[in-house]
């Protein structure tokens, strides 16, 4: 399990820290296109589709999988199905920066294309994985038996 885990929060990390070169890649190269609001309004539909999407996710895939990891933390079925259940997470949420990327390509102002890699910055940090009951925390006091 705590490999697993560590696999998981390498993948988010990885992903947040692709947002962040995106903010820099939409800094440093300015948008040569005209914008179209039509674009804009279809985009920031699929992001909200999207935000919503994460979170049907995680009901359905994330959380029964850690009810069953919290008893028995062996089981390989729930496990693969705890790490798909956030790598799917994760790759929903990086649609939303990649949305913002595409819209700044075609002509948006910065104002209008940060909200939608703030949103997916903002997914990352607060959708990682959580510590299972009987997992080792690395900040967890190191007692001596």
């Amino acid at each position: 399990m705590q490999a697993a885990r560590k696999l998981i929060q390498i993948i988010r990390l990885a992903l947040a820290g692709a947002v962040v070169m995106y903010l820099f890649i939409i800094l440093r190269i300015p948008p040569t296109a005209k914008p179209n609001l039509a674009l804009l309004r279809g985009l920031g539909f699929l992001a909200i589709v999207d935000v919503v999407l994460v979170f049907v996710v995680r009901r359905i895939m994330v959380f029964p999988a850690e009810v069953v990891l919290q008893s028995q933390s062996q089981d390989a079925k729930a496990l693969v199905r705890w790490k798909a259940g956030y790598i799917v997470t994760y790759v929903l949420s990086m649609s939303i920066a990649l949305y913002g990327l595409v819209l700044h390509f075609f002509g948006f102002p910065i104002g209008q294309v940060v909200p939608l890699l703030l949103a997916s910055f903002a997914l990352f940090i607060f959708l990682g994985p959580k510590a299972m009951a009987g997992e080792e925390s690395p900040s967890a006091p190191i007692v001596p038996q």
